[in-house]
């Protein structure tokens, strides 16, 4: 049965589309915009996922969209290993017995 109400076919195609998810474009463009802020990249690793962002970056056929998308991925990666790895060599040290004063500036007591 095919509609002959365009609204109708305007509706079953935005439904669709929704079901198919989102282009790689839109993809890459939200993973893009959302870096500079914690929160929005959490939302988006979360809603969208590093799958679907690597997919996106392989399906595309725009080479500066691909470039943009794999800069991208790149970035995300390391916020997970930041987020994951303690790295034993940096870390805090205590400042006892260390020596704040500057020189030649006498003992208080």
């Amino acid at each position: 049965m095919v509609s002959e109400d365009p609204a109708e076919t305007v509706r079953l195609k935005t439904s669709l589309s929704r079901l198919a998810g989102p282009d790689e474009a839109t993809v890459i463009e939200r993973a893009a915009e959302s870096v500079d802020d914690l929160d929005a990249a959490a939302r988006f690793v979360e809603t969208i996922g590093l799958g679907q962002l690597e997919a996106a970056v392989e399906a595309t056929d725009d080479p500066e969209l691909e470039a943009r998308g794999r800069r991208t991925l790149t970035t995300y990666r390391r916020f997970r290993r930041a987020a994951t790895e303690l790295a034993t060599d940096d870390h805090f040290h205590r400042g006892h017995g260390t020596d704040l004063r500057a020189d030649g500036e006498r003992p208080r007591q």
